[in-house]
């Protein structure tokens, strides 16, 4: 009886919680229902939802599965290096019994082979071992609530005045005002987050900065700005707050952090400094490089690209191909600083390749006289 009249004294109250239905079957109704520990809004059946509202529950959904499939990875990569722990520890078992075998029979060589093979196996397990320890000091974080993910997506909204969420392929995008960094135009940016791969947060990059007006560097296509390059951001000290933000479906967070690298240059660190966004042109062919990619001529005091210079073999010197030749012997590239006139044929060589302001034809030539008088002066001593 006292179960039953408690039981009967709740329905009012459960009752109390929906909201009156109105004859209109085209009239939203909105009410809110808790699941477990999932508070989220959910749509009455038999009347339409705001299809607005509709993604937000939807990508909501989505955020929380790759969350949980995340958490689920760092166990997947805890197996793999125990797997990897136990292959060692047996490795370490066979070599141990090769050992005891090669002493018993006083195979030293072998011995030392061994002693060699555990402490290379040895090695392996102390990095695992460091990798054990890293993953399992880690504390778990804890799943966001759908609830918490859909005020974040709907405060996403809010936030940021272009934002985007595409079923078809995934992801959540938010549009950068136009990046401007010292009197340079990047253009505006979308960062988009992919749910589709959780992984990629701990091997690669789980999301994408794309430049929709780009101004790439000159020298490279792939770099849209000076810390993205093949629309993956550089994300230098910035790394653990991004890292954490996603983990606990911080999105509002998560791309302010990437909004404000995007919008600050460091000069230590860029794919290609801005000092070189336009690049220098190569003063022979007129193809743009890079400040690292030029090479000075001493001679004409001009910046050439690799393919339009050489260096001297004479005196080591970097040269452009019209302050130098190749030497007719040896064909080397000298500069025309080291070529010397051959004092019999006039004709330009290098030094190593003279021998008395003679070139090394002229001097089998003088050679082949020479014999030849001596032969001819000879025969008339004979005569």
């Amino acid at each position: 009886m006292c179960s039953r009249k408690a039981t009967e004294s709740r329905l009012p109250r459960r009752k109390s919680r929906e909201h009156s239905f109105s004859s209109k079957p085209h009239l939203r109704i909105r009410a809110s229902v808790c699941l477990c520990d999932r508070q989220v809004p959910i749509f009455l059946k038999g009347f339409s939802m705001d299809n607005n509202l509709k993604n937000l529950v939807h990508f909501a959904n989505k955020v929380q599965d790759s969350l949980i499939k995340l958490r689920c990875c760092r166990y997947v990569e805890i197996l793999n290096q125990l797997g990897t722990f136990t292959e060692s520890i047996n490795d370490i078992a066979h070599l141990s019994k090769k050992l005891s075998t090669s002493l018993s029979h006083n195979w030293l060589s072998a011995a030392d082979d061994c002693s060699a093979g555990i402490n290379r196996v040895v090695d392996d397990v102390s990095y695992c071992i460091t990798n054990l320890k890293q993953l399992l000091d880690k504390p778990a974080v804890e799943i966001p609530t759908l609830s918490f993910i859909f005020d974040e997506l709907k405060h996403l909204e809010q936030e940021f005045d272009q934002t985007e969420f595409n079923k078809a392929e995934n992801t959540i995008s938010i549009v950068t005002d136009s990046i401007t960094l010292e009197d340079i135009d990047l253009g505006p940016f979308k960062i988009q987050l992919k749910l589709t791969k959780p992984s990629d947060l701990y091997k690669d990059s789980s999301y994408l900065c794309i430049a929709l007006e780009p101004n790439p560097a000159a020298t490279n296509d792939e770099v849209t700005h000076p810390h993205v390059s093949n629309e993956k951001l550089c994300e230098g000290e910035g790394s653990a707050a991004i890292r954490s933000a996603l983990e606990q479906a911080r999105l509002i967070d998560f791309f302010s952090i990437v909004k404000s690298i995007l919008n600050t240059y460091s000069p230590d660190s860029p794919y290609v400094s801005l000092e070189d966004w336009s690049g220098i042109a190569c003063y022979d062919c007129g193809g743009m490089i890079d400040s690292d990619s030029t090479y000075y001529c001493n001679s004409c005091d001009r910046d050439y690209c690799e393919s339009c210079s050489s260096y001297c073999h004479s005196c080591d010197e970097t040269r452009c191909l019209g302050c130098g030749s190749n030497c007719p012997s040896c064909d080397e590239f000298i500069c025309h600083n080291c070529i010397k006139t051959c004092a019999e044929c006039g004709e330009t060589f290098c030094k190593m390749c003279m021998e008395d302001d003679v070139c090394e034809n002229c001097k089998e030539e003088q050679k082949e006289l020479e014999n030849t008088d001596e032969n001819e002066n000879k025969f008339k001593i004979a005569g």
